[in-house]
């Protein structure tokens, strides 16, 4: 190609000329390196994803656990303040109903009462396993993420995130009967 023929003005050697030479090599050089960049971001874009959605399903998970680990805890307070073991469940689903949001909540969760009976189960305090007014009861929590359609659907989920998140608590109360 001839450069001499596309600029007649510029004598050969000018400071003009080689500006403009340069020009041409640096609009070459630019449009190469955008191709480059563009195949860069195609390599990093993959993995870059996979650690946001990574960090955001670990989020999301802390989130759970805490959440259920609050609920079983009220669930047990309940317990303690009606002297009941009817309610733990209902006091349990209201405060996740009320924390989390909809796409996480109710798909997963589950709940179980244990009563425990004398002192091995339920421990010596106050003469629990003497006492028949008082009773021991084991609230339990369960979040299994395969049942939840939003975390399960998190790319590399099921090799991220533990299969099952748990919280267990337990409750000496005094019952109705015995007050």
């Amino acid at each position: 190609m001839n450069l001499h023929r596309l600029m007649p003005s510029a004598k050969h050697g000018t400071s003009q000329t080689k500006a403009w030479r340069f020009s041409i090599l640096a609009r070459a050089l630019s449009n190469r390196q955008r191709g480059a960049q563009l195949i860069e971001m195609a390599l990093i874009m993959p993995v870059l994803l996979t650690v946001v959605f990574a960090i955001i399903g670990y989020s999301v998970v802390f989130m759970v656990q805490h959440s259920l680990s609050s609920a079983v805890s009220q669930g047990a307070r309940t317990v303690a303040v009606v002297g009941s073991a009817t309610t733990p469940e209902i006091a349990a689903r209201q405060l996740l109903q009320a924390s989390l949001p909809g796409a996480l909540y109710p798909a997963g969760f589950g709940f179980r009462t244990r009563q425990l009976t004398g002192p091995t189960d339920c421990g010596n305090a106050l003469g629990a396993g003497n006492n028949p007014s008082l009773s021991c009861l084991q609230f339990e929590g369960t979040f299994v993420l395969a049942q939840n359609p939003f975390l399960s659907n998190i790319p590399f989920a099921s090799q991220l995130f533990p299969r099952q998140l748990s919280s267990s608590a337990v409750v000496l109360y005094q019952t109705s009967e015995g007050i």
